[in-house]
């Protein structure tokens, strides 16, 4: 049984304690249809509850989701608008989304592409991130992947490689305590490079953008292709 399509502003939200968690955004759709027990009561926006079972949930193009799981897997394929995510245990996987926040205590983060910001905190766990606007990273222990970047980055980790690769000329904040920072940027970009944000200031004027790296132990290679 589906549900009615919901509102612009509606959200679609999706929970399990301990059950992997599937969305599909499909071409064509106009209403919302769940593995598990249907919502017949007509409530909007839709809530999902899988409980401790694996929940597969189809949804219209470009529905706005909140999906939580305490320990399972998260993965969403197709067009969708706005993600929230969190997980205690369990890797996140997002194909194609509006904007992304993404959290998990434990497990790993992958945003193929998102058109706005993507903001993803692992306290134990590698995040990669494909094509984005503004980028917001951090994970406490594992490497950060950052590979299209068009708006601002902020990436710090405590301890693992952070790797940048820039699509335009945009501001990067970089930080790692342990772990090398690879910084790429497109050829005509002219950058400023300085290890602290407060030298930034420093001949910021001249360059089309400023690129602040730093890593407590470990090399840092800002170069153009």
């Amino acid at each position: 049984m589906g549900l009615p399509a919901p509102a612009e502003a509606a959200v679609v939200r999706i929970t399990t304690t301990s059950g992997a968690i599937h969305v599909v955004a499909e071409p064509g759709r106009t209403d919302v249809w769940s593995s598990t027990d249907p919502l017949d009561d007509g409530r909007l926006p839709p809530t999902i509850d899988g409980g401790s079972s694996r929940v597969r949930v189809l949804v219209p193009e470009g529905t706005d989701l909140v999906v939580g799981a305490t320990s399972g897997r998260v993965t969403i394929e197709g067009r969708v608008g706005a993600v929230s995510a969190m997980t205690t245990s369990g890797k996140v996987s997002i194909a194609d989304a509006e904007s992304v926040d993404v959290r998990s205590r434990s497990g790993r983060i992958e945003v193929k592409r998102t058109a706005g910001t993507c903001r993803a905190i692992a306290t134990s766990g590698r995040v990669e991130v494909g094509r984005c606007g503004d980028a917001d990273v951090t994970s406490g222990s594992g490497r950060i992947s950052l590979e299209d970047v068009n708006g601002r980055v902020r990436a710090h980790c405590s301890s693992g490689r952070i790797e940048i690769s820039m699509g335009g000329a945009h501001d990067v904040d970089a930080e790692t305590v342990s772990g090398r920072i690879t910084v790429s940027l497109p050829a005509a970009v002219r950058a400023l490079v300085v290890p602290l944000p407060g030298d930034a200031a420093v001949g910021a004027d001249d360059c089309d953008c400023v690129v602040v790296a730093r890593s407590g132990s470990g090399r840092v290679d800002v170069s153009h292709r």
